[in-house]
């Protein structure tokens, strides 16, 4: 059967569920792209749930027999920004390499360059719970923009002060002791 759709017009579709330790024995690798809309989790951090999430990933085992995933995960998100808050674009590019563990026993001995991915079993995994969980951990803590994004009058650094502006005169609080005192 041929396919009338170009591949440049329509995404590659991706799995909604995998069963990451049998792609990992496989070998096998996914790429396609995903919907921001899809990650609800993620879209309580947005300011909207437009765009897509490109994902290349890889499964494989190592040398000593670890499955793991190691992936690409690039989308272009709205976010607000913490100092004019205005929405804005924040580029997300996420390389993981997360190994596969059954146990939280053999946790702390996986190698160094492996964030853990603890699975229940052997049953099939939701993809976009793994691609959501590590875009909200490559989310910026307080979003802003990298220019100045307010106008210079709102700025103060506390040493400025109005040339119109008459200087309160400081009262020492001993100053009252002392009229009390001459008494």
């Amino acid at each position: 059967a041929w396919s009338y759709i170009s591949s440049s017009i329509m995404p590659p579709k991706l799995p909604k569920e995998i069963e990451p330790l049998r792609l990992a024995q496989s070998g096998l690798k996914l790429s396609g792209e995903l919907f921001v809309k899809d990650m609800p989790r993620l879209c309580e951090s947005l300011t909207d749930n437009e765009g897509q999430i490109r994902v290349d990933l890889a499964f494989d085992m190592d040398e000593i027999g670890t499955p793991y995933m190691a992936g690409r995960l690039t989308a272009d998100v709205s976010m607000m920004c913490e100092r004019c808050l205005s929405p804005m674009t924040v580029n997300l590019s996420v390389d993981c390499l997360l190994a596969m563990v059954i146990s939280e026993r053999k946790v702390a001995a996986l190698a160094e360059q492996y964030d853990p991915w603890l699975l229940e079993s052997n049953a099939s995994v939701p993809l976009n719970a793994v691609i959501e969980d590590e875009l909200m951990l490559a989310l910026p803590l307080v979003p802003r923009h990298r220019e100045a994004c307010l106008p210079s009058d709102a700025w103060f650094s506390g040493d400025e002060r109005d040339v119109d502006e008459e200087e309160p005169q400081k009262v020492s609080p001993f100053a009252i002791l002392s009229q009390l005192k001459d008494k």
